[in-house]
């Protein structure tokens, strides 16, 4: 009897041991982890999963050593073993979301997102992100309606207003994407890189066939930033445009001096080649 009694005993114990040690080790491995182990702590995290399987954690908490190590389809496997042992647990959902992001597969990271949305709308940044999945499936009007959903819930947000505004130029919504860098510029005048909307501004007049509109904005870009080359050649641009050959030359040199064809979000285009031949 005494023996049946300690075996009982032994058997509780073990099965409260279980559930501590789970967390115990879920709790080290990220420990090891935010002290930049992440070899050890994928140990941890490895060991955890062989001796409780039934524990979500650890499956997540690999996931995530899968995910910065670029392996997809393991950081995927294992959250969606999470989200089958504890579906409710929306930074998993989140995490398998963003996962599907860097893999490409964009309407499995849609699919995610508006999960959480259905459950809990007011999941920091969901519309805005998922309003970025839809953009790289090129479907503009459903992240036009994202980006203004996000907007709601934080009517500050500056790069939800700021991408909206591109996707109102891509949808041709040229009147009301000019109204709001208005506002934008308006709301956040000390917000950094304000050069940068200036610059897309002038951008969108030029597209509009309206280029001193287009200099006058390119104008307050450059007295943000002197040195801002995308900036100076766009104003080459403008001024090729107005018939001002001297000062166009006169920024596409300097423009080219800042290093402009090194910058990676320059483009060789058609202004590009005429200012080239022009001020040779």
């Amino acid at each position: 009897m005494k023996k049946i009694l300690a075996i009982i005993i032994l058997l509780i114990t073990t099965q409260n041991l279980i559930s501590q040690t789970a967390d115990e080790l879920n709790s080290k491995g990220i420990e090891f982890a935010k002290k930049g182990k992440i070899d050890k702590a994928f140990e941890i995290f490895e060991e955890a999963i062989k001796l409780y399987p039934e524990s979500p954690g650890p499956y997540s908490n690999r996931g995530n050593v899968y995910r910065m190590r670029k392996e997809y389809d393991l950081a995927i496997k294992d959250y969606s073993k999470s989200l089958e042992l504890y579906p409710d647990n929306f930074n998993v959902r989140y995490a398998r979301a963003n996962t599907y992001m860097d893999k490409g597969n964009f309407e499995m990271a849609i699919s995610d997102y508006s999960k959480i949305i259905e459950e809990k709308p007011t999941f920091s940044d969901i519309y805005f992100d998922r309003a970025y999945a839809n953009i790289r499936l090129e479907n503009y009007e459903n992240a036009k309606t994202d980006f203004e959903s996000q907007l709601e819930i934080t009517p500050n947000d500056f790069k939800s207003l700021a991408n909206l505004i591109n996707i109102k130029k891509k949808l041709e919504l040229f009147d009301e994407a000019l109204a709001d860098y208005q506002k934008i510029v308006t709301e956040f005048p000390n917000q950094p890189n304000l050069h940068i909307l200036y610059n897309n501004w002038a951008s969108l007049y030029r597209e509009i066939e309206k280029p001193k509109e287009a200099l006058e904005k390119i104008n307050e870009a450059l007295k943000l930033n002197k040195n801002y080359d995308i900036g100076l050649f766009n104003r080459a641009g403008i001024y090729l445009e107005l018939g001002e050959e001297k000062e166009a030359c006169k920024d596409f040199k300097k423009a080219l001096k800042l290093d402009l064809e090194k910058n990676e979000h320059f483009e060789a285009d058609e202004d590009f080649e005429k200012l080239k031949q022009l001020c040779e």
